[in-house]
C-alpha cells in the first residue's frame, strides 16, 4: 500500500483535530494506556466532522471577505497574530531561491497562508494544499485563486515542484507518520517546516487518546507523542538549523510522559 493510501485513512483529518488541538496542554488529556494506534482508535470516541468543516469554511469566508484578518481552527481573529518562526523559515527560502513554493500537508483551507499573506505580498509565492476530499472541495468552492487544494501528495507536487513542505499540527493524527514524513521528504523540498507537533525524550513514539473536555468540544481521537530522537532519525539526511516552541502548552500523558508541542526547520544536506 503506497503512503498516499495510508494517510488518506486518517481517523480525523488534521484540520478537524487542529479546531480542538487548540486546547491542548493543561486542558486536554493524553491517554497512553495503549499498547498501539489500532488500540487507541478502537477506544477513541470520534467527533462531529461536518459541523467543524462547516465552522472552519464559514470562517475562511469571513477572511476572504475581509471581515476578519485571518482565522485559525475554524475560529476568527480581527488582527495579525504571526508564527514568527514559520515565516522567517519562509523568508529565508525566498532569499535564497527566489521564490516560495509551499506544500501545506493538512493544511486545512489555506489557513497559514492567510494568516500570513501581508508578509508574503512582493514575494513570488506558490501555496498547495493537500487534505481529504472534503477539504480539497471546499477550498475548491471558496473565491480564492492563490491556494491550491490536491488530493495527494502526487498531485500537488505534479502541479509545482515545492521547496518547502510545511506540516503544522498535523503529523501527529496520521495513523502511520513514518510514511508520510518519508514521502515528503523525497520531494524535491530543500526545507521542511514542523510547527505545533507533540513531542516527547522518550526512546519511541507514544500512541494516545487526545481526549478534548467537553465544554470546549466533545472528542477523542488517536494521536501521537513523538520521540525527539525518532524525528531526529527521519531528519538524518537534513540540518536542523532552528527549533522553537509551539502555541499549546507543554503537557504531561496520563503516565506521567513530559512533552511540549514545538516546531522546526531543517534543510536539506547537499550531497556530492
Amino acid at each position: 500500500m503506497s503512503s498516499n493510501a495510508n494517510w488518506r485513512s486518517w481517523v480525523i483529518p488534521p484540520s478537524v483535530s487542529a479546531w480542538a488541538s487548540r486546547h491542548s496542554g493543561q486542558q486536554t488529556i493524553f491517554d497512553d494506556s495503549f499498547g498501539s494506534w489500532t488500540e487507541a482508535e478502537r477506544a477513541s470516541g470520534g467527533y462531529n466532522h461536518q459541523k467543524i468543516l462547516d465552522q472552519v469554511t464559514s470562517a475562511t469566508t469571513e477572511v476572504l471577505a475581509g471581515n476578519a484578518c485571518f482565522e485559525r481552527d475554524g475560529i476568527t481573529f480581527p488582527l495579525p497574530d504571526f508564527r514568527w518562526p514559520l515565516i522567517a523559515g519562509l523568508l529565508s527560502v525566498a532569499a535564497r531561491e527566489g521564490s516560495i513554493r509551499v506544500l501545506d500537508f493538512g493544511g486545512s483551507l489555506g489557513s497559514t497562508f492567510w494568516q500570513h499573506r501581508s508578509l508574503l505580498q512582493g514575494i513570488d509565492t506558490t501555496w498547495a494544499v493537500v487534505e481529504q476530499p472534503e477539504f480539497v472541495l471546499a477550498g475548491q468552492q471558496l473565491d480564492q485563486s492563490e491556494v491550491r487544494f490536491c488530493n495527494t501528495i502526487q498531485s500537488a507536487t505534479a502541479e509545482m515542484s515545492p521547496n518547502v513542505v510545511l506540516l503544522s499540527s498535523v503529523l501527529q493524527y496520521l495513523p502511520d507518520p513514518d510514511s508520510v514524513l518519508n514521502e515528503l521528504l523525497r520531494t524535491q523540498a530543500s526545507t521542511i517546516i514542523l510547527d505545533r507537533t507533540p513531542m516527547s525524550e522518550a526512546v519511541e513514539n507514544i500512541p494516545c487518546i487526545q481526549q478534548v473536555p467537553k465544554n470546549i468540544y466533545s472528542a477523542s481521537y488517536p494521536a501521537w507523542v513523538f520521540s525527539r530522537q525518532w524525528l531526529q532519525h527521519q531528519l538524518a539526511d537534513w540540518e536542523i538549523v532552528a527549533e522553537f516552541p509551539g502555541i499549546e502548552l507543554p503537557s504531561v500523558t496520563k503516565h506521567g510522559v513530559a512533552f511540549s508541542w514545538d516546531g522546526l526547520i531543517a534543510r536539506r544536506v547537499p550531497h556530492d
